[in-house]
This record gives C-alpha cells, structure tokens and sequence, in this order.
C-alpha cells in the first residue's frame, strides 16, 4: 500500500464529509467541518491551520484536523466548547494514518503534539499514542475532566424505574410541583425554524440563570454560538426547545441529534421559576422527548454539575495526551 500525506484548506473540508464520499468515521459533532470552520473563525487568531488528509494509494483514510503554533501541534477546537475531540478515520486503518501522521509531524519540525479532550475509544488515545510509544518517543495520558452520558431505555416508565427510588421520587415529585402552575409544554424547534429572536431568548436564559454562564457568554462566545447554530441547522441536527409552563417560556435548552445520540450542550431558565426546578425539569422533558424518538444515547457531555449522575448519567474520563515529537 502507498500511503500519502497533503494538506488541506479548512474551508474545503466538507467535502470529505458528504454522505457516501468514504468510509471515514466522524466522532461527533465538534469534528464537523462547519463546527471547525466556526472555531476558527471565532477563536483562531495567532494559530496556522494544519488539517492534513492521508490516503492509502487514492483513497481517503484519515484526517487530522490540527492547528499550530510555535511548533506546538494540537487540534482545532478548545476544551472550552468542544467536548471531545479526535482524528477522523476510517475503521481499520488507525495504525496506517498514525504512522503517516507522527512520519509528517516529525519531518516537519514539529516539536510535540498535544491532543484534547480525548475519549477513551479515541483513535489519538489507543493508536497514535501507541505509535508515539512505539518510536520511544515521550507519550504520556492525563485525565482532565469526565463526561456524563446514558444510554436510553424503550419507554420513559423504563427509565424512571433504573432511576435511585429516592431520586425517582423526587424527579416524579418536581414534575407534578409544575404541572399544578399550568399546562407545562416542552416545544422543540429543529434547524430553520430556529431564528435570531430564538437564540436571543435562549441567551438572555443563560445568562439570567447562573453568573458563570453570564460571563461564558462574551461577544466573542456568542457570535460562536451563532455560527455552530447555522453549521448544524445545515446538517439538521440543531435542536432548541423551550418548556413552557402556561404562555411563558421558562428554561431552554440547546442541543445536537447525530447519529442516534444526543449532545446536551447548554442550557438556561427564568430565574423567577427556580423554586419550582424548571432547569432540571427542562432536562427531564429533554429526556422523555429523546425516549420518545428513540434515541440511543442522552449525552450530559463534560462539567461535573450533581444533576447529571442523579439523572441516570454514568462518567466517561476524558484526557489529555502529549507527545514530544524531536
């Protein structure tokens, strides 16, 4: 087999996306091309682009979509919007694009590379940094943070009973409490019908709902919000529902369909309404909606809020891993 290595412009990336192009397995949402595309042009300053394509003989089997700076190579994203991140490669071909890939690197002058937030099935974590290894090169693994996820059972009564009895009491107890106050909906709006004024209410909810969020939330995270928003509604897989309880909006929640799973990526609720729990409530509607369409996978994604273990999630470790190059 040949096995060849080029660069690529960031921009042309999607191609290699499109349905049916080749075998190559994207992670998540955070590898997407457009999702890249609006790290960039939001976050991008001071780093060169290095998104580099391998081939075996003419075919596509791996991307690296990476940045550099100061010899330093690491991907495209950050720890703080992406949730995990890896290498997109076609099955079976792991060994081969990581050879190819730390053979570039190296007589490239790149001094290390640096790999987060990283799953423990990813590709950077099992077989780059076996190949590392392998060359004696330095390669060493740290945990940084843990993502919460479950997978989703048929029925929502399925779910409620593998729920703690005391946490299942309480979690029936703080819907009951909102149904007294009036008709509660959760209203999901999916892609295009997500608008500017959608996306300023779901904004004036989080920054209402905690102060960490509200200063999350700067200029330059918002016009980042704005531009995944438009990526993924593209894709169709942007999601923003709001419960409503009466005429009202009270929380919403924006989050991500892909292949079965779903990515819960922030949230926000009217602060008048705490006392009667629309935040968690949100979710658990969130929840029984995703159950309902049968979904494999609710993801809580990464940040160790309490609420995400007591709804049934279950911790993934995530790391960070280095490799020194020269």
């Amino acid at each position: 087999m040949n096995y060849t290595i080029s660069q690529e412009k960031l921009e042309n990336l999607g191609k290699y996306y499109l349905p049916g192009k080749n075998n190559l397995h994207w992670i998540g949402v955070f590898v997407l091309p457009g999702w890249l595309e609006a790290w960039w042009q939001v976050f991008g300053t001071g780093y060169e682009p290095l998104v580099l394509v391998v081939k075996e003989d003419e075919g596509v089997i791996g991307i690296a979509p990476l940045k550099l700076k100061d010899g330093v190579a690491s991907f495209i994203g950050d720890d703080s919007v992406c949730d995990y991140l890896d290498f997109i490669v076609s099955p079976g071909k792991e060994d081969a694009f990581s050879r190819t890939l730390l053979d570039y690197l190296s007589s490239q002058g790149v001094r290390s590379l640096i790999l987060e937030t990283l799953r423990p099935e990813s590709v950077a974590v099992h077989n780059v940094m076996d190949e590392g290894r392998r060359r004696e090169h330095s390669a060493t693994c740290s945990q940084i943070a843990a993502s919460f996820e479950m997978e989703l059972p048929p029925t929502w009564e399925a779910y409620l009973a593998s729920l703690e009895p005391k946490q299942r009491r309480d979690v029936e107890r703080k819907m009951r409490q909102l149904d007294k106050l009036a008709e509660v909906r959760f209203r999901v709006l999916r892609d295009s019908e997500i608008g500017e004024d959608e996306l300023s209410t779901f904004f004036q909810m989080m920054t209402d709902s905690r102060r960490d969020k509200a200063r999350f939330l700067t200029a330059g995270m918002r016009s980042f919000f704005k531009r995944i928003a438009a990526a993924m509604s593209v894709y169709g897989l942007l999601r923003l529902a709001f419960l409503e309880v009466g005429v009202a909006r009270v929380a919403a929640i924006l989050y991500f369909e892909y292949n079965d799973r779903i990515y819960l990526y922030n949230s926000g609720y009217m602060p008048q309404y705490a006392e009667v729990n629309v935040g968690l409530v949100s979710k658990l509607y969130c929840v029984r909606q995703s159950i309902e369409e049968h979904q494999k996978v609710f993801d809580f994604l990464k940040g160790p809020e309490v609420y995400k273990s007591r709804l049934g999630g279950r911790g993934v470790e995530l790391s960070r891993c280095i490799i020194d190059l020269q």
